[in-house]
């Protein structure tokens, strides 16, 4: 046997002794739905009583991927890249924490940036299983403000300037269709101003100025017929 062979062998025990000295990782489920499918599992390197967590995997009712979210050390610092994930599977968000101040990027159901052109992402509120519900793509004194719910459908949107809302709003029912579609002015309601039912016929309409509704404002059945309107002064 020549020496080639030798410093293969041992080299390749080394990485087997090397290896098998390494903690191994474990899942562990931490919560489950009701039929007994996992739906958040944590990664834990070494024993369950004394190791980290290193990661961990959340997952929809339908069986899909949630999120995926990597650790480091004792203190659980955030590593890696963290991906959500739509209820269909594809991605609605990834967050880069390999640099001080995370990177996010946020993409629609067909896959494009939500925003193409801003200076930075702010996640400026999480809600249910700890997806972004409130973020803000900020460009100079303007922001874009979405709002998502926990399956990443949009729950509204629309520009702040200052810190307030101006121009036209959007805010969504559940299902993806428009609850309201709203203008603004230095934060207040100003302009034409329309409600809608769930199955996208409108409730009512009319037209606001300075957050006061004024004109006449027009209400409808279910089955968007007129039924009668308002006068406000």
């Amino acid at each position: 046997m020549n020496k080639k062979v030798i410093s293969t062998l041992i080299a390749g025990l080394l990485l087997l002794l090397l290896t098998a000295c390494q903690p191994q990782v474990q899942d562990v489920v931490k919560a489950s739905f009701p039929d007994g499918s996992p739906q958040l599992v944590y990664h834990i390197k070494g024993s369950l009583e004394k190791g980290s967590k290193v990661g961990e995997t959340r997952y929809y009712s339908n069986g899909k991927t949630q999120s995926e979210k990597s650790y480091q050390g004792k203190a659980e610092t955030p590593s890696g890249v963290w991906q959500y994930y739509y209820p269909t599977g594809s991605t609605f968000a990834t967050a880069d924490y390999s640099v001080a101040i995370p990177v996010w990027r946020f993409f629609d159901r067909e896959g494009n940036d939500y925003v193409t052109t801003c200076d930075s992402v702010v996640v400026e509120e999480y809600g249910e299983c700890d997806m972004p519900a409130t973020v803000l793509f900020i460009q100079d004194s303007m922001s874009l403000r979405y709002q998502f719910y926990s399956n990443c459908l949009l729950r509204s949107t629309g520009t702040l300037v200052e810190g307030r809302k101006e121009g036209r709003w959007l805010f969504y029912h559940p299902n993806g269709t428009i609850q309201t579609d709203a203008s603004f002015a230095h934060g207040r309601e100003n302009g034409p101003y329309t409600v809608y039912r769930e199955n996208g016929v409108p409730y009512y309409a009319g037209t606001y100025e300075g957050g006061r509704r004024v004109g006449k404002w027009e209400f409808y059945d279910e089955e968007g017929r007129l039924q009668h309107t308002q006068e406000f002064k």
